[in-house]
């Protein structure tokens, strides 16, 4: 960083009038070039963003992938730790018996495209693999006025998503409704009256757009500490969708719900044991766990299996395997668990760039990504270029990359196969995957281009080891 302190005021006197003038001319050059460049500045950034680009350092042009606010809302709410003085749960990692599973879940989020932007740099329902993913959550709608809102054009796109099931009969589309702590959940779900036309809404867009379900993204009930009644009253949606669910003959369709996985937030935000016997199942969503905030100025894992040796209370509790077994101990079954993980990473800025291993002190976002996130394909480019240092994590089973300032972690093939193996030999219910748009759903981090098979590597990864009967 550079000298922020204030330079010392030089004091002189003029004698002459001469002196001002040319003290004033000066001062009007400097302001009138001043003005000229940030103007050009301005307007190249303006052009830039139009077209859907943004500069970064490291390369020329990187094409400006919009992460959703409630995924940059997610990852500061994760990264807020509550006292010290909160009892940590003491979870066995014994596995639990349980009967082998022998349908696993894949479910993927898929992103509505941002029309702000180039389409045909964005991933359309039209590049989307209907045998990829057991079940799409397509997302996200709002709550507006009691009642689901879906924007004309992501309608379209919902009924086109939907469309998809003519090419896999087995295929479930879902419609993912998302919102912050004090978006429009937290007025539905108030009284009885405002939960009623709520469910009408989810009635009337499961029937016009042929869905097999919806799936709840608040982020997060309860999240102020002194309003503890709106973890009851979404326990109280959830029996409420599930009876209706039951009365229907024609029309029945699944509920399933987003759910945050550090317990701390969890334990305030859930009443599990009521939800596991009101939701198909849930989508845990295992990452954020460490991501740049003031609260957190250092460099972390984005979603780490098990725990390091040197994580220390809360810290310990940060990672797949300890949130997984604690929402079991809390009632949740394990085959209505699909354990998150991300085809994304997180990106650091390093105040030292000797020190850069896991827990470096960072002075704030990389220069890669936008606002701290990173999709895949921009992992792969950043990975290609010379004097980058790869290196795996064998505790956390993850990744992790430097250059310089710039510290990004990330998954890849090898970590996600390490992941899928621990849902299959544990008998979760199966993966959620967050998303489908930041894994490289082009191929340009494949040796062979232009070959569909080598799209979504990631996605396909955990599909290879979740969903093959030989193994």
């Amino acid at each position: 960083m550079g000298d922020n302190s204030v330079p010392q005021a030089r004091y002189f006197l003029l004698r002459e009038k001469n002196g001002v003038k040319y003290i004033k001319k000066t001062l009007l050059v400097f302001f009138l070039a001043s003005l000229l460049i940030a103007s050009a500045v301005c307007a190249f950034g303006i052009l830039l963003l139009r077209n859907g680009f943004i500069f970064t350092r490291r390369h020329s042009f990187t094409y400006y992938k919009e992460f959703h606010d409630h995924s940059f809302y997610r990852a500061v709410s994760y990264s807020k730790l509550p006292e010290n003085n909160i009892t940590i749960p003491k979870i066995s990692n014994r596995p639990i018996k349980s009967p082998k599973i022998d349908n696993y879940r894949l479910v993927c989020y898929y992103n509505f495209p941002n029309r702000s932007f180039n389409l045909e740099r964005q991933l359309t329902h039209k590049r989307l693999d209907p045998d990829l993913c057991t079940h799409v959550n397509v997302g996200f709608g709002s709550i507006q006025n009691n009642t689901i809102y879906l924007s004309d054009y992501n309608r379209n796109v919902t009924r086109n998503v939907s469309a998809l099931k003519a090419k896999n009969k087995n295929l479930k589309v879902l419609l993912s409704i998302s919102g912050f702590a004090d978006s429009g959940f937290a007025e539905m779900v108030q009284n009885h009256a405002n939960r009623k036309m709520f469910i009408k809404s989810m009635l009337s867009y499961v029937k016009e757009f042929k869905l097999d379900g919806i799936d709840l993204d608040w982020e997060f009930p309860n999240a102020d500490v002194y309003n503890s009644k709106e973890r009851m009253h979404f326990t109280q949606l959830l029996y409420e969708i599930r009876e209706e669910i039951n009365r229907q003959k024609k029309h029945k369709f699944l509920l399933t719900v987003a759910v945050a996985s550090p317990y701390f937030i969890a334990m305030n935000s859930y009443d599990i044991s009521y939800m596991n016997d009101y939701v198909d199942f849930i989508n845990l969503m295992t990452y954020d766990f460490h991501f740049y905030t003031k609260w957190t100025p250092f460099t972390g894992i984005n979603s780490p299996l098990y725990s390091l040796p040197h994580d220390i209370g809360i810290f310990g509790t940060l990672n797949i395997n300890y949130s997984a077994h604690f929402w079991m101990s809390q009632g949740m079954e394990k085959n209505k668990i699909n354990i998150g993980l991300p085809t994304y990473g997180h990106t650091y800025k390093l105040i030292n760039p000797n020190n850069n291993g896991i827990s470096a002190p960072a002075i704030g976002f990389g220069n890669l990504g936008h606002n701290g996130f990173i999709d895949y394909s921009e992992v792969c480019a950043f990975l290609s270029e010379s004097k980058v240092l790869p290196n795996f994590d064998d505790v956390s089973k993850s990744p992790y990359a430097t250059h310089y300032q710039d510290w990004i972690s990330y998954d890849d093939i090898k970590s996600l196969s390490f992941k899928a193996e621990y849902i299959r030999e544990n008998n979760f219910g199966g993966a959620m995957v967050y998303s489908l748009n930041s894994d490289d759903y082009t191929g340009d981090c494949a040796d062979i281009k232009n070959d569909p098979s080598q799209t979504y590597p990631l996605i396909r990864q955990i599909r290879d080891i979740l969903l093959d009967p030989n193994l």
